[in-house]
């Protein structure tokens, strides 16, 4: 059985995997653009950025808290909800 703390640090742990492909693609786009005092990047992209990274630092935020996983219950409920409309 896990307990409640390591499994929101196993959440934020995935989701360090997802920020380093963002990071990863921030540096991609910065060496296309080396010559450029701007970086283009596409808008659907940049958003999903920066989504990912809001989520990371809440997961971070609920770790370093030591809150209860009472947000997991929270989007099963809704997403139960979804189901039944």
């Amino acid at each position: 059985m896990v307990d409640k703390g390591s499994d929101g640090k196993e959440r934020v742990a995935r989701r360090l995997s997802a920020v380093k492909v963002v990071v990863d693609l921030f540096h991609h786009e910065l060496d296309l653009g080396k010559a450029d005092k701007a970086v283009s990047i596409d808008r659907d992209r940049f958003d999903a950025a920066v989504t990912l990274l809001e989520d990371f630092v809440t997961d971070v935020d609920h770790v370093l808290r030591g809150g209860s996983d009472d947000r997991r219950v929270v989007e099963s409920s809704r997403a139960t909800v979804n189901r039944v409309n």
